[in-house]
């Protein structure tokens, strides 16, 4: 049903691209100018990011996360929430022979109900003041339904407070015999491993989850920005449990237990995992992770139009009957607060413009009006305005989280109004912008030398420093490829350094993946492999080696070394 529901919105969205098209401000104006006609003129509308679940509202979603990070730091809980089937709210609605796989509404009207109590525990101040939060709600082909969450507290959780608030061992049978119950029906993983190679978590011989973790008696910090929580051996108070796997009585301790909260496990006696994140790092890959969208099913179809959003998007869609349920009754896939709103950065008559054919001649007279444009007649009247910066307008005027539209350096003009508009406080117009001491200068660029924004490297520094709050190591070494390539910083080493580590992420990652051992460091091997990537993109884009452009060559002699290497401890 859902299915058929999903394809007639996508029809609509196909058919009527002729319809309700984009265009530049200033391309609309000039083209009803020349000739009065609006019918060749548009972009084609293409599967937009109002449309739930699509790559784009995916990718909104994900950068709108990471406004949070810029703006409180990084989350203090990670929280993933698995639908229960065996909840008494869900069993008690059944008829006679049914479970619950056979009743997908039942299960989703109860969740919905179950995930909007457990938002409403977490913000009533059981881990403290919260500050903002933010969910999404995956709904796989296979397994039931389940939420990440993401949870910045007021009062951040210190290191030595990390106990008291996630526990990874067995709880106390005599204590607390409720809560040790909820933990071995709901919180042991696996078995897995040499005592079932079957597991759906084995990865070439090896858990992808990491099981069975170390015994420690004492929360340490990670490599990669998560604890390695307390999980004490049975000879050091330590607790165990005997389950049954393939029929045979095995008994477990505190290597096999998922991180969990005690209060909200014994709350809502289910799969509830909690992790304490850290470092920019982990919550950078947690929003990608959050927001990765939906399950495919098929890939590698060429499309007869490669530009067809909307066919890329049915392509490989798979819808399972619980998503299904969950979209016919609407609930929602993703909730935050506070709101987050987005400032758009354009050039003078650059904004977008949606017309149809009827209204364009309208549209090219009257363009309506952006966050930016707004922002220059506040600043116009309203003294107050005019001592505030572009981002900094909706923190007083409402109670929303700002975000700034990047913009990629070899878009060198709208790249330096941004500049602009973060540093000058109260323009009340483009021209004004542009105006040092009293003089109008030709370009946007000419104004941020003449006020001295572009004496050093800083607002290069600034752009990486942005970057590496909100991208990917291949698109901060993408970005810096372009800067030292087209833009020229006067020390392209020092930015290197500085930022060489966040370069590297997603090699070491794949390394430690390859290799099948979490806890390789990042090493000189490492860092050449980045600084060949960066030199081939160099090469691309100016012909220019990296000893041109001011940085050390790459060894690429060592590469193949390294290549070898790996290649033989795989073996």
């Amino acid at each position: 049903m859902y299915v058929k529901i999903e394809t007639e919105r996508l029809t609509f969205i196909r058919l009527n691209q002729t319809k309700l098209r984009s265009e530049e401000y200033i391309h609309l104006r000039d083209a009803i100018n020349t000739d009065g006609n609006a019918q060749n003129v548009g972009r084609m509308t293409i599967l937009p990011a109002t449309y739930i679940g699509s790559p784009r509202h995916m990718h909104e979603y994900a950068q709108d996360a990471m406004s949070y990070v810029r703006h409180y730091g990084t989350a203090d809980l990670f929280i993933t929430f698995t639908c229960n089937p065996q909840w008494i709210e869900i069993k008690q609605e059944l008829f006679p022979g049914q479970s619950p796989i056979d009743r997908h509404d039942i299960t989703a009207r109860v969740f919905r109900q179950k995930l909007k109590s457990l938002m409403n525990f977490i913000v009533k101040h059981v881990f403290g003041e919260t500050r903002c939060w933010m969910y999404s709600v995956e709904l796989q082909k296979r397994g039931l339904p389940h939420a990440h969450i993401l949870i910045w507290l007021v009062e951040k959780i210190r290191p030595n407070e990390v106990d008291a608030v996630i526990s990874a061992e067995i709880p106390n049978v005599q204590v607390d015999p409720g809560l040790h119950e909820v933990v071995i029906k709901n919180m042991i993983h696996g078995p897995c491993g040499t005592l079932n190679q079957n597991s759906p978590c084995m990865m070439d011989g090896k858990c992808s989850k990491r099981y069975p973790w170390t015994l420690i008696s004492e929360t340490i910090t990670g490599n990669d920005g998560y604890p390695l929580y307390r999980r004490r051996s049975t000879a050091d108070n330590g607790k165990s449990t005997i389950v049954k796997l393939n029929q045979q009585d095995i008994e477990i301790d505190n290597r096999w237990i998922v991180p969990y909260s005690p209060i909200l496990s014994k709350t809502f006696k289910a799969h509830i995992n909690v992790e304490s994140c850290h470092s920019v790092k982990s919550i950078k890959y947690i929003c990608k992770y959050v927001t990765k969208g939906s399950d495919m099913a098929v890939i590698g179809i060429g499309a007869e139009n490669s530009n067809d959003e909307v066919t890329q998007y049915q392509m490989g869609r798979y819808v399972s009957s619980n998503e299904a349920v969950w979209r016919i009754f609407s609930f929602p896939i993703h909730e935050r607060h506070p709101s987050v709103v987005h400032l758009a950065v354009h050039l003078e008559n650059g904004q977008r413009v949606y017309f149809t054919a009827q209204n364009a001649v309208q549209r090219a007279a009257q363009p309506p009006s952006t966050t930016l444009t707004s922002f220059f007649e506040t600043c116009q009247n309203d003294d107050f305005a005019q001592t505030l910066l572009y981002s900094e307008m909706p923190i007083y005027y409402t109670d929303a989280i700002r975000r700034i539209y990047s913009v990629h350096p070899s878009n060198d003009e709208c790249f330096y109004l941004r500049l602009l508009l973060v540093n000058v406080r109260g323009p009340t117009s483009f021209q004004q912008l542009r105006t040092v001491d009293g003089e109008l200068c030709g370009s946007y660029r000419e104004a941020c030398q003449r006020l001295q924004l572009l004496e050093n490297d800083a607002h290069w520094d600034q752009t990486l420093n942005d970057a590496v709050i909100s991208s990917h190591a291949h698109q901060i070494r993408t970005l810096f490829s372009i800067i030292i390539s087209t833009c020229f910083p006067s020390n392209p080493i020092d930015l290197w350094m500085k930022y060489k580590d966040y370069m590297c992420d997603d090699i070491l990652y794949q390394i430690r993946n390859r290799m099948g051992n979490p806890n390789i460091q990042i090493s000189e091997e490492i860092y050449n492999e980045a600084l060949i990537s960066i030199e081939d993109m160099c090469l691309i884009m100016s012909n220019k080696l990296l000893i041109q452009l001011g940085l050390t060559a790459p060894n690429r002699p060592m590469h193949d070394a390294f290549n070898q290497e790996l290649h033989r401890e795989r073996l």
